[in-house]
């Protein structure tokens, strides 16, 4: 019968460590948790910061590209408005036809040393 005894007492023993040690990873598990928690937590926020971020950069790129596309298209307006432009492009045009300073100055009206200029920039890109 003693035995028995022993036996039951050992069994409680043991019941009384078991519970201890589930107690014990029950209360680490909670600051795991609550750890964890937190951390989601402070990642949402920086999450919401990154997008709110990543949203402004996206409309200030949309605004700098309607305002690009509004100045290619304003230059392009005064190029095509601009009769000097076009003499340029024509007197490149001709430059790269095999045309001399001389005839640039008159078919175009040309100086000199902007005829020449063109010429030299005509021979330096050919090499």
């Amino acid at each position: 019968m003693t035995l028995v005894w022993v036996l039951i007492a050992v069994c409680l023993l043991l019941v009384a460590a078991v519970s201890l040690y589930a107690m014990h990873l029950n209360k680490r598990l909670s600051v795991v948790e609550q750890s964890a928690t937190e951390q989601v937590a402070a990642l949402k926020h920086e999450l919401s910061v990154v997008n709110n971020a990543a949203m402004g950069v996206g409309q200030r790129l949309i605004l700098v590209e309607k305002k690009l596309r509004l100045a290619v298209e304003k230059q392009q307006q005064m190029e095509l408005n601009n009769p000097d432009y076009q003499s340029y492009n024509q007197a490149a045009s001709m430059v790269k036809a095999g045309a001399d300073v001389d005839q640039l100055v008159e078919r175009y009206g040309l100086p000199e040393a902007e005829a020449s200029l063109l010429s030299l920039l005509k021979a330096g890109s050919d090499r």
